[in-house]
Parts: C-alpha cells; structure tokens; sequence
C-alpha cells in the first residue's frame, strides 16, 4: 500500500433516488416500504468505494472490514438521499472512515464508521 496515494482527508459525497428494490418489503427483511438497513449499507460501501478505488494500484483491491451504522430514519420510495463518505485515518493497509447519510431537507438519515483494508488481488 505503499505507493498508492489515498491520504487522510478524502471526501465524497453521493447522491440517489431510493427504488423499489432497495425497500425492505421487496428485499424481504420487513413490511416496511422503505429504505433496507442493507440496501442503506450497500449505499455506503459504494460510495467508499467510489472514493478509493481511482487510488489504488492495479493489483490492489478493498474489502469491508467492519461496520457501524446507526439507521435513525425511514426513507421511502422514489426519495432523494446523500451519503457523504470521509477517509478520517489510514494505518497501513487499513482505511477508517466516517459515514453520514441524509434526504434533501438535511435530516440525518444514518451516521457511522467503515473500515476496509487494501489488499493484493490474486492473479
């Protein structure tokens, strides 16, 4: 790791419409109509992702490490939402960030911390 570039620092923020395959009533985790606490996670580790990956050298990849997130409010179908990812500290090969997702009226959707580590893809 080295001698990719990915600093402390970094920031991103992504922006989506919620659709219907990301409700928790179609994924199959409640009745609910809204926003799955994994189509949410999976929001998060995209936008990381995202962030990073124009960092890493060609035999580089990241994998989820481990998770926090506290899920404080529903979002519905067809809701604009943001997540905002920063890269708070990097040690060694791992990557510690901290995550916020919002709707468009700046109410907190979800907040917490990510961490992946880089490691050497398999030829």
């Amino acid at each position: 790791m080295e001698n990719n570039n990915i600093q402390e620092g970094l920031r991103l923020t992504v922006v989506k419409t919620i659709n219907n395959t990301e409700l928790a009533s179609t994924i199959g985790t409640s009745r609910s109509r809204t926003l799955s606490t994994s189509a949410l996670i999976l929001f998060i580790e995209k936008t990381i992702s995202s962030l990073i990956e124009p960092y890493l050298l060609e035999d580089e990849t990241s994998v989820s490490s481990e998770i926090n997130i506290k899920h404080f409010r529903a979002a519905k179908e067809n809701e604009t939402i943001r997540c905002t990812v920063h890269l708070k500290y990097v040690e060694n090969n791992k990557l510690f960030f901290d995550v916020a997702v919002f709707d468009v009226a700046h109410n907190e959707i979800a907040i917490g911390a990510h961490s992946r580590r880089i490691i050497k893809q398999k030829k």
